[in-house]
């Protein structure tokens, strides 16, 4: 299957890609506080450093493989690979603001920001597969 456009499959691609491990990213972020409860915090460090773990690792493969599969209609190997880099890059960016939604919104905050993400990723879903026809 080619593509009569392989710029935007690329694109929408990356934008598929980075978003939906960005939500991995912070619902591991939102699962932690809401776990946390109040102060002082009601769960042990090494638990909350599993989740934040599981929930990195699982963001970054879940962005490489959206990246990967949303541009299969682009035939050529490397430019799907660097798709798939980039969404992960985008993802860890998009992660990054999760930080300042915990600092001034908390768990409310959080969950608005994953909301946000996951309207974005289903749209960007959407544009890629559209653009792979």
């Amino acid at each position: 299957m080619t593509t009569q456009d392989p710029v935007g499959s690329a694109l929408a691609g990356i934008g598929a890609g980075a978003t939906t491990g960005a939500a991995f990213f912070t619902a591991g972020a939102l699962l932690l506080r809401l776990l946390q409860g109040g102060r002082p915090p009601a769960v042990p460090q090494d638990v909350g450093f599993a989740i934040m773990s599981v929930s990195g690792f699982l963001g970054i493969a879940v962005a490489a493989a959206s990246g990967w599969l949303r541009a299969r209609a682009i035939e050529d190997t490397w430019r799907r690979a660097v798709v798939s880099a980039l969404s992960v890059f985008g993802a860890a960016l998009l992660a990054l603001l999760a930080a300042p939604a915990d600092m001034f919104g908390g768990s409310v905050g959080l969950a608005a920001y994953l909301t946000l993400l996951v309207v974005a990723a289903t749209y960007a879903h959407a544009v890629a597969i559209r653009a792979a026809r």
